[in-house]
């Protein structure tokens, strides 16, 4: 379905942390130098895996600003600042109240964590950089998005999945180039599986502290994995690093790329609760990189020599 709307209004921004980027982007771009150097074509070999490498690792792939808000006809309350969408999802909650870690079984629940969208309601944002339709992405996943749904556990507090809670029929997400035409993802509803996981390294589903590995928000869960009736060992697990959220794939879309993403509650009654959204890591294929490699070590190997003389 394709539509116009006339929706726009300058939101505010508000960054997430991608330290880790620059870091891996120097060593792809260092990787990819050695490699030119071997087969004597440095400046267009250099270039192009320099180039991918930044546009893979060092923006920032959060949204960047709202453009509009509409609570709608029921009562938004409290979790109505739309600027807390922008950014990183939630990876601790209750700060001040009951501070507790973002599990699968413990979601975000703060004011300033999470906006309310009612019956009739929308939200739109934008991404400073597009959003690819890109098939090196994991499991053909672009776009994730994060609410507050959370498993219900069976054998609390050990973390036992029974079912979902918070989990709406009623959401609508639609993408766009330009903020103006939009096409819905019919396949994706903004909450629902998969609830967020703030920390890779936590035994605790209802932990206290913050752990020390921090799970990778670009990275989608598995679509294929059924949660019910697993352990929180095994969701993590099945997790496999993410930080979980809801994957939607932009293939059936026929848009190659796009900057603006919206919400819309279509229901009667309920509310959404959306937290954030991220644009998908490309995984380089792994076939180019090995094929450099050998180059690599060549390179190298040739260096030492030259030291040793």
């Amino acid at each position: 379905m394709i539509e116009r709307s006339g929706e726009h209004r300058a939101g505010r921004h508000r960054s997430g942390s991608t330290a880790y980027k620059p870091v891996l982007s120097e060593i792809f771009v260092t990787f990819g130098r050695m490699a030119a150097g071997a087969v004597g074509r440095a400046g267009l070999l250099s270039a192009v895996v320099a180039a991918a490498a930044t546009s893979a690792f060092a923006a920032d792939p959060y949204a960047d600003s709202v453009i509009s808000y509409v609570a709608g006809g029921g009562a938004a309350g409290p979790y109505s600042n739309s600027s807390v969408v922008l950014g990183s999802p939630e990876r601790f909650t209750g700060e001040g109240v009951f501070p507790s870690v973002v599990t699968p079984f413990n979601p975000a629940f703060g004011v300033n964590e999470i906006i309310n969208i009612t019956s009739g309601g929308s939200i739109v944002v934008r991404f400073d950089e597009p959003i690819v339709d890109d098939s090196n992405n994991p499991f053909g996943i672009d776009l994730i998005v994060f609410s507050n749904t959370f498993f219900v556990d069976d054998d609390y507090p050990f973390g036992l999945v029974s079912g979902v809670f918070g989990a709406s029929q009623s959401g609508r997400l639609d993408v766009s180039v330009n903020g103006v035409d939009w096409v819905e993802v019919n396949s994706a509803r903004p909450d629902s599986l998969f609830p967020t996981l703030g920390y890779s390294d936590l035994s605790d589903p209802y932990a206290l502290v913050a752990g020390a590995i921090e799970s990778d928000f670009t990275k989608p869960v598995n679509p294929a994995f059924n949660p019910l009736g697993a352990t929180y060992a095994q969701v993590q697990a099945a997790y496999d690093g993410s930080g979980g959220g809801t994957g939607v794939d932009l293939a059936g879309t026929g848009l190659l790329s796009i900057s603006y993403v919206r919400v819309r509650n279509v229901g009667t009654s309920g509310a959404l609760q959306i937290d954030a959204f991220s644009d998908v890591s490309a995984v380089p294929a792994p076939a180019a990189w090995l094929a450099l490699a050998p180059l690599a070590c060549a390179t190298i190997s040739r260096r030492r020599k030259r030291v040793k003389r």
